[in-house]
């Protein structure tokens, strides 16, 4: 199954109907329609700017200075490990607003959001469901590799309209062998 997704401040994120998206200063900034208090705020760097090691306290340490959360008190810290680094989430809980903080590493770089709303709304259906989708974009974010002229396998699955969820759907463009030609198969 394809997933949609739009470009945006050297990112793609998955296109999500309810949400509109601006760049402001490098930040991404985004808004649900519908919860006119909550924000969503995304930013990337390049890997080779971290100067630590990539522990998940380092990672959220990161994520909490490049988006300024106050170091307010955390609850509810979420971690794993992923092939390309730590991925994780935190909640810093203020006395007015509670910002939910994630962080996800790629080989590119880094990717941290926020989503903040008013401490009083933070138990609120709309707080959650906001969350949830923030959530799921940082969780799926990946960089904009097709505007860096990217022409490589990976960059194609990126912006290929013809992806079916069938592995073998592209399987054979970069086999120069002939119509499916590939070494033990058979042609189609």
């Amino acid at each position: 199954m394809r997933v949609s997704r739009i470009a945006i401040g050297g990112l793609m994120l998955e296109q999500q109907d309810d949400w509109s998206f601006d760049v402001q200063l490098g930040l991404i900034v985004g808004r649900r329609r519908g919860d006119d208090l909550g924000l969503l705020c995304i930013r990337h760097c390049a890997r080779n700017t971290l100067r630590g090691p990539l522990t998940h306290e380092y990672c959220l340490e990161m994520a909490r200075q490049m988006l300024n959360v106050p170091n307010d008190p955390v609850e509810n810290v979420e971690v794993c490990e992923t092939p390309c680094g730590p991925y994780g989430g935190a909640t810093f809980v203020g006395a007015r607003d509670v910002r939910r903080v994630w962080y996800c590493n790629r080989p590119a770089g880094f990717i941290v959001g926020l989503y903040s709303c008013p401490a009083e709304l933070a138990r609120s259906a709309m707080h959650n469901l906001s969350r949830r989708e923030s959530e799921r974009m940082v969780a799926n974010a990946v960089f904009d590799r097709p505007s860096w002229g990217g022409d490589d396998p990976l960059t194609r699955v990126l912006i290929d309209d013809d992806v079916d969820g069938d592995p073998d759907s592209h399987a054979d463009d970069d086999f120069a062998g002939g119509e499916g030609e590939r070494s033990g198969d058979e042609k189609r």
